[in-house]
């Protein structure tokens, strides 16, 4: 309860080291520790460990055995013996320009940091940083440095400029000298990665040309191409190899530079795509950037080290229901496609299976990317429907497994947005209702409400002629079956099938505008919309947020009955509207009837269930959200795990809140036993719907008493009186305010001090 996990990709990593007894990958959000002893990994990330959130350089000083862990925004971690030690100094300084650590090298007590204006020098044994480095007066983005027995190299985009490790004075640029022998050639590409390899340098330039790339030795003053007409991933040495990473294998040379292996392939099939590499107890270890960390023997023995995760990191979209979490991997870019291919994912009892032209062959030569909306049948969560950014508009899934189905032009009433049969469609939300029917926004469709019934027959609606063509946004369904859906320019179109999907003469529906008599919304752009347990619709807008609280007569209301109201606190003789003018993106209740509201750019925010309270907010300033910008909110509404898309991935926070449960079906209490040295909340969770909570002793005497949030209640472990209990069995009472329903026990926890 109130931690937090980060949902990342085993499968893209960025660099490895080799530490004491471990070797540690980077990967895209995180840190893999791989134990070669026991054979376990222990994977780290900024939700439960690191104290940021994108790493991008690693390395291992073996005198002081410290991990150094490099990030984006120049941030420095020190890991040793299970500890972080963190040097926020780059981060925090004053710099302007690139802050990025892009390599480090470690020697003698001190590690080398190439960031994005110089080279900045840690004292490891006093974990300070003891100078800064410009090898140019301009303080150019170093690549990577190299360190032989006197001397110091500093690369760059365009070249190499070399110093003396004695000298006092490198802070000062004229204290370089620029390697003539190395050309400048950045009208066709960079120099991108740099080693010292028995006190020679190897650096390589990488061509905009795809495998025409070069590695140089340079030695004593004299440059020679070492080998061209490649692409190199990186560079590294280890054991007494130099190893390179280029597209396929990975070349391992001894000493004398005589090529022991080449390690061109993997046992698991994947083309070899590798950043860097090492050498550990008999193994090559090599940071893939499609196959993650890959431990190998030669080509012809090799594994994946994996744990579960989504297959890629990318998050548009989610839906949870009833256990089955999905998630939409596409994208936009503004209004067009972003040609992202990377499908979507699903996960279940902590097991990620993904979807996508990489393993469906039904969608092999499909013009489609960019899943960008997802639903999950809640009477079947085996299946699983995506809508696209693309030619093909829709994907289902019935088996939990494959794409069984999938729905374009010719086989369903779906539109592209230019009305043209092998033109775009955008599908913005898809959700089921209680019979298994799918209904489907489709975006600038002359009748873009569309539903394909259980039975797998299509249907659309007429909503009149201001929502036809328009672009459309999310759906709800309320507990009225009555279809809520956001349009652009219009505002929220309301809608009722009555009794039959094919009988149109029953249909109704009312369009709620910006104006004051005919719904009063802030905006015609409306980017999230909810429904709460009493049936109010709560919608988000780039303006800010409104509330629908007469929703059960909105076809027979009157002009001016049906308006969205502003929710507003009182301060004295001050008035301020909740979230004020804040862009919205999303709303979700959670199982309390609180409301999770996703913002553009101010990160997350939640209310109660009056929504006039600001019970908590996160941003990237006060946790470890990635990102302040959040795509979508979804929430396991038995735990009450609720999962923030953001624009760099996908993290969930353990709230304190999930659905009741009448039945005390599934209770659980946690931690159980409670040992000394814990003092988080005790979790009782499964109980009823704001059920009244009493915990007593075997003896019967009230210890504490609280009111759960939903079907959670949560105690601090201490008395009424504000003392830790004693030692002892302590029993978990509940009741909800029902005549007809009595108090019950629901659960013991066992205290240990």
């Amino acid at each position: 309860m109130g931690e937090w996990r980060m949902h990342i990709s085993p499968n893209k990593a960025i660099d490895v080291a080799h530490g004491d007894g471990a070797v540690y990958a980077i990967l895209s959000r995180g840190l893999l520790e791989y134990d070669l002893t026991a054979g376990e990994q222990t994977l780290r990330t900024a939700a439960n460990y690191l104290s940021d959130v994108s790493p991008t350089a690693l390395a291992y000083d073996k005198d002081s055995k410290i991990i150094f862990i490099g990030y984006e925004n120049g941030n420095l971690d020190l890991l040793k013996d299970e500890t972080i030690f963190n040097l926020p100094a780059i981060l925090q300084s004053t710099i302007g320009g690139l802050k990025r650590i892009n390599n480090i090298k470690c020697k003698d007590g001190n590690a080398y940091l190439a960031t994005g204006f110089g080279i900045v020098v840690v004292n490891i044994n006093k974990r300070e940083v003891r100078d800064t480095y410009n090898p140019t007066p301009m303080d150019e983005n170093i690549i990577d440095v190299a360190l032989t027995e006197d001397s110091i190299y500093a690369l760059t985009e365009g070249g190499i400029l070399a110093g003396a490790l004695s000298n006092n004075f490198l802070a000062d640029p004229s204290q370089w000298e620029q390697v003539n022998a190395v050309q400048n050639y950045t009208s066709e590409g960079v120099y991108n990665s740099m080693v010292s390899f028995e006190d020679k340098i190897f650096f390589s330039y990488n061509n905009e040309i795809y495998n025409s790339d070069t590695l140089y030795q340079y030695t004593n003053g004299q440059l020679e191409v070492f080998q061209n007409e490649i692409e190199i991933g990186g560079l590294s040495t280890s054991n007494d190899f130099l190893l390179v990473s280029t597209a396929g294998s990975v070349i391992v040379y001894n000493q004398d530079l005589t090529q022991n292996q080449s390690i061109y392939q993997y046992s698991h099939g994947t083309f070899a795509s590798p950043v860097n590499a090492t050498y550990a107890e008999g193994f090559f270890y090599i940071a893939d950037k499609n196959s993650g960390l890959v431990k190998a023997k030669n080509a012809f023995e090799s594994e994946q080290i994996l744990f579960e995760g989504p297959r890629f990191n990318s998050a548009y979209n989610a839906d949870w229901q009833a256990g089955k979490l999905a998630v939409a991997g596409g994208g936009v870019d503004a209004t067009a496609p972003a040609y992202n291919s990377e499908g979507g994912y699903t996960s279940a009892e902590a097991i990620w299976t993904s979807f996508g032209k990489h393993n469906q062959p039904i969608l092999d030569n499909k013009n489609i990317w960019d899943f960008i909306s997802v639903a999950v049948n809640p009477s079947n969560t085996d299946q699983i429907a995506f809508g696209t950014f693309s030619e093909l508009p829709i994907v289902l899934i019935d088996d939990g497994v494959n794409i069984t189905d999938t729905f374009g032009y010719s086989n369903s009433l779906l539109n592209s947005m230019s009305g043209a049969p092998n033109g775009l469609a955008k599908i913005t939300d898809l959700i089921f209702d209680d019979n298994s029917n799918l209904w489907v926004a489709n975006s600038e469709a002359n009748r873009p409400l569309k539903v394909r019934s259980e039975d797998g027959n299509w249907y659309d609606f007429d909503l009149g002629n201001n929502v036809g063509g328009s672009g459309t946004r999310r759906i709800v369904i309320d507990q009225n079956d009555v279809k809520w859906m956001g349009v652009d320019g219009v505002g929220v179109v309301a809608f009722d099938h009555g009794d039959e999907l094919d009988d149109p003469s029953d249909d109704q529906y009312r369009i709620l505008t910006t104006s004051p008599n005919s719904g009063d919304l802030p905006t015609s752009t409306v980017e999230g919309i909810a429904v709460d347990f009493d049936n109010n619709i709560w919608v988000g807008t780039p303006e800010g947020m409104r509330v629908l609280y007469n929703t059960d007569n909105i076809f027979d209301a009157s002009p001016g009955e049906y308006n969205f109201q502003k929710l507003l606190i009182e301060f004295g003789e001050n008035v301020e509207i909740v979230l004020g003018t804040t862009q919205i993106t999303d709303i979700e209740i959670d199982g309390a009837n609180r409301k999770w509201i996703g913002t553009a750019n101010s990160g997350v925010f939640l209310l109660s269930p009056d929504g006039l309270e600001v019970e908590k907010s996160f941003s990237v300033e006060n946790s470890p959200l990635l990102s302040n910008n959040i795509l979508d909110i979804t929430i396991n509404q038995n735990n009450g795990e609720v999962y923030f898309v953001t624009n760099d991935g996908l993290i969930s926070y353990r709230s304190d809140a999930s659905a009741g449960d009448d039945n005390y079906s599934n209770v659980k209490v946690f931690p159980n036993p409670v040992h000394p040295d814990y003092f988080g909340p005790v979790t009782i969770q499964g109980v009823a719907y704001n059920s009244d909570v009493k915990i007593t002793d075997v003896a019967g005497n009230l210890v504490y008493q609280t009111t759960s949030n939903g079907g959670t209640a949560t105690w601090n472990g201490k008395t009424l009186q504000g003392e830790r209990v004693q030692t002892g069995v302590y029993l978990i009472w509940t009741s909800i305010d029902d005549p007809d329903r009595k108090g019950r026990e629901v659960g013991k926890v066992v205290f240990i001090n």
